[in-house]
């Protein structure tokens, strides 16, 4: 199998960041839209069955993820056509038993929506609660099944698919819920919205995967040797998936039962802050999953291989320093300007949500090489860890902090997993974490830092949110990325940008030799 180059790769960088940014202006801009048109209270209980439904997704297995392996496995032995539409049949086969699974399961939570949450919400709220979860099944089901089929075009390498559908999804539901919500305010519109875009995507995957990658999805190829073969990645996954979800929802869980839907909303804009965050940094990792595979496949292994892993971890430590502490730096008045005054502790939410995540992500890109060596199934189990002692720490700050209690528990398990999945690495791995950690930081975290500090003073200052915004934001870019440009590149960054300044001059005076 061939690998992607590095001009394939940057283009699928940029075009997944190109989306990410979109998705981040729209996301803004409907989540203020909609705490004003819908109120915190409407607002709330939809975040509320959000939150509930989501647990839901504790079934998927990670089926896309799994069929992205298994075709990208048979393109490298060369299998003939029978036996890569086994593998998607039975990759096919399996979302599709997981999907009744899900909708029976729904049945159950629909019936146990009254009896939760009777001492946070109101009769009518409850009703509405219902109905609202009706649609989000939907929405989850197809994006299920969307996701199944997304590993066809990703294993073929093809990282324009999802990008595209992403932003076409993006632009369609914003234009659609600020067009219906201006002339019906009522909160069910989202779900249903979101129910009906999400249908018609997955079936606009099956038929493309069908005519594109000419593949046959057919109940008839099942394998079970295939299925065999596939469980540790799945039960990885789903353990992963628990992980991921519990520590993304069980704050606006445990809330939405203990306290009030304003509070749900409150912590849903930090914890949409994070979201971002999130994105931003999971990019480069899937990136640079075939680099890494080649380089493993190579025998590359203790500190050679861990050279390999600097740039791509420098690359997620710029990206997600950039938010993490630009956020620090002009957070504040960036909240009173979009969502208003009141929901200021918002920023200090997602600040405690995003540091220790930050720490996390800069060497995310380790997960690849665990994929290729199918160690996934031992980071899942450590994660499960973490994740045991966020429910329990948020069962409990909750109680005595609030809506502050939920995210310093996040903070506290995300520490926890840090530790232990570091010493894995270097104990089981013979990666040489506190080798690469000072690679990628060296040059780029310290004037992160400086920035956001003297950032966050001047806000302080300065009155004016549109003022002390982009004052603040201006000075944390200057010294940031001045500091990183002069003192901190290394001289792979150092090779690259003078390539990439050659070529800018060089096209700028073919164009005016042109003229």
């Amino acid at each position: 199998m061939k690998f992607l180059s590095s001009k394939n790769r940057n283009t699928g960088i940029i075009l997944s960041y190109t989306n990410t940014f979109l998705n981040l202006v729209c996301g803004l801009f409907l989540s203020s839209f909609l705490l004003k048109q819908l109120g915190d209270t409407n607002y709330g209980v939809y975040q509320t069955m959000a939150s509930f439904a989501n647990y839901l997704v504790l079934l998927e297995f990670g089926t896309g993820t799994v069929m992205t392996r298994n075709l990208l496995a048979c393109r490298n032995k060369n299998e003939d056509k029978s036996v890569i539409d086994k593998n998607v049949s039975t990759i096919w086969s399996i979302a599709t038993f997981l999907s009744i699974v899900i909708g029976i399961v729904s049945i159950g939570f629909y019936f146990s929506i009254e009896t939760i949450y009777q001492n946070s919400l109101t009769p009518e709220q409850i009703l509405d609660g219902k109905n609202i979860f009706i649609f989000i099944t939907i929405f989850l089901l197809s994006s299920f099944l969307s996701q199944t089929l997304n590993g066809i075009p990703l294993a073929h390498e093809n990282y324009t698919y999802t990008s595209l559908i992403s932003i076409f999804k993006i632009l369609l539901r914003t234009s659609l819920l600020v067009v219906l919500l201006f002339n019906f305010k009522y909160v069910i519109i989202i779900a249903i919205v979101d129910a009906s875009i999400n249908a018609g995507i997955a079936v606009f995957g099956y038929i493309y995967c069908k005519l594109k990658y000419k593949v046959s999805i057919n109940f008839r190829n099942f394998d079970k040797l295939i299925l065999k073969a596939s469980l540790p990645m799945c039960i990885a996954l789903f353990l992963q998936t628990i992980v991921n979800q519990a520590n993304n929802t069980v704050g606006k869980f445990v809330l939405g039962v203990m306290t009030s839907p304003e509070d749900v909303t409150l912590y849903s804009v930090g914890l949409y802050i994070f979201s971002i965050f999130s994105s931003l940094t999971t990019i480069p990792v899937s990136m640079y999953m075939p680099q890494i595979s080649k380089d493993v496949l190579e025998g590359k292994e203790g500190k050679e291989l861990t050279n390999t892993l600097i740039q791509p971890c420098r690359l997620i430590v710029l990206v997600g320093g950039s938010v993490l502490f630009g956020f620090i730096a002009a957070g504040k008045p960036f909240i009173k300007l979009i969502y208003g005054e009141e929901y200021l502790l918002a920023w200090l939410i997602a600040i405690i949500l995003m540091a220790p995540m930050f720490i996390n992500m800069s060497n995310a890109v380790i997960i690849n090489v665990l994929d290729i060596k199918n160690k996934r199934l031992t980071r899942s189990l450590i994660m499960m860890v973490s994740t045991i002692f966020n429910i329990v720490l948020t069962i409990f700050l909750i109680k005595n902090f609030g809506l502050i209690g939920a995210s310093i528990a996040t903070g506290l398990s995300t520490i926890l997993q840090i530790i232990l999945l570091n010493i894995y690495y270097y104990k089981r791995m013979n990666i040489k974490v506190l080798y690469l950690f000072c690679k990628t930081y060296k040059g780029i975290l310290l004037y992160q830092i400086i920035g956001a500090i003297i950032g966050c003073f001047v806000c302080t200052v300065i009155k004016n949110s549109i003022l002390a915004f982009l004052t603040s934001g201006i000075i944390y870019v200057i010294i940031a990325f001045s500091g990183f440009l002069i003192l901190g590149k290394n001289q792979q960054e150092k090779a690259t940008l003078s390539n990439l300044l050659n070529k800018l001059f060089k096209k700028n005076n073919d164009s005016r030799g042109e003229d």
